[in-house]
């Protein structure tokens, strides 16, 4: 797994960002999930396809998974919410989506599956005071699922994290090769929910309520302007995480000190525009054979840093 499936993953599997990618999606932006309402969920899709004789199971891992339980109108809601996480355009996306909600549901069946295992004849189920007897119909048994059984909804979001136009299909139609249109009426689509920096305009990145929606308006527009961009925004702090995620997933190199929680963007990058400077100025002299000892006075004189700083920079052997 490289630094950026990690760093990616940790950043997404905080409940607060990950809340704030769901609401932007499904509400608009509205704070309708809530962090504390989300609670994690093993990533790891195992299920025994119906009709498999061999019983050899499918196993497939998300990126990040969670159940939302929560009262939305009295009501209970309860939602499973998966993301996968893109730093390159995965052209099967219906597919590979499609599978991981086909799996969770049959996982939710399998359990219940499980649950009416010793019930061939009858179930007991204690309701209040009272003890109701269910009997499952030859149907339900075989099934593994009564009638009256419900299922949990899934829903799947894909984070592109490039400032690339994401070209591949975002249904399942757009996969298929058939010239007979009449035939799609009998197949199901299924449709990839995206979140990507390109589709969004400036107006979608105030939707977010966490450092979420500078870190995508960054990543818009990582590749050109991105100074510009952190220069005019009132949202020039970012956590600790947004930076260390920032970093692995884009070439900005922010500076910021190990114990520094609150990362000041603007500092960030003229420090590391200044390590940019001092770096080539480096590699200069080097090339006219100045000697180490003159490097490091010429530098500490022309941008006014400590000699260890320098030193660090000049040579693995003498930092």
């Amino acid at each position: 797994m490289g630094v950026i499936d990690t760093e990616s993953k940790l950043y997404f599997s905080k409940n607060s960002i990950f809340a704030d990618m769901f609401n932007f999606k499904l509400y608009n932006g509205e704070n309708v999930i809530k962090a504390h309402e989300l609670r994690e969920l093993d990533t790891t899709e195992i299920s025994v396809p119906y009709g498999n004789g061999a019983r050899v199971p499918i196993q497939k891992s998300r990126d990040v998974l969670k159940i939302w339980s929560a009262m939305t109108d009295g009501r209970a809601v309860y939602v499973i919410l998966g993301s996968e996480v893109q730093d390159k355009i995965h052209y099967a996306m219906p597919v590979k989506n499609g599978l991981y909600d086909m799996l969770g549901y049959a996982s939710q069946v399998n359990e219940s599956r499980k649950s009416y295992k010793n019930d061939s004849k009858n179930a007991d189920l204690s309701i209040d005071n009272g003890t109701v007897k269910i009997k499952l119909t030859s149907a339900e048994f075989l099934s593994g699922f009564r009638k009256e059984d419900k299922i949990i909804p899934i829903i799947t979001l894909t984070v592109y994290l490039s400032a690339e136009e994401w070209d591949g299909p975002l249904d399942l139609y757009g996969m298929l090769d058939i010239e007979d249109k009449e035939l799609l009426k009998f197949i199901p689509n299924y449709w990839v929910n995206l979140i990507a920096p390109t589709n969004m305009n400036d107006n979608d990145f105030d939707k977010f309520h966490t450092d979420l929606g500078l870190a995508m308006k960054v990543l818009k527009y990582q590749n050109e302007g991105v100074v510009e961009v952190i220069q005019s925004t009132n949202h020039k702090k970012i956590d600790r995480d947004t930076a260390v995620f920032l970093n692995a997933v884009t070439n900005l190199g922010l500076e910021f000190q190990e114990k520094e929680e609150a990362i000041d963007m603007c500092k960030a990058m003229e420090d590391y525009t200044k390590k940019q400077r001092i770096v080539g100025a480096i590699e200069a002299m080097k090339r006219l054979n100045t000697s180490d000892p003159d490097i490091v006075n010429t530098i500490m004189d022309m941008f006014d840093v400590t000699r260890d700083y320098v030193l660090a920079l000049l040579t693995p052997k003498m930092a």
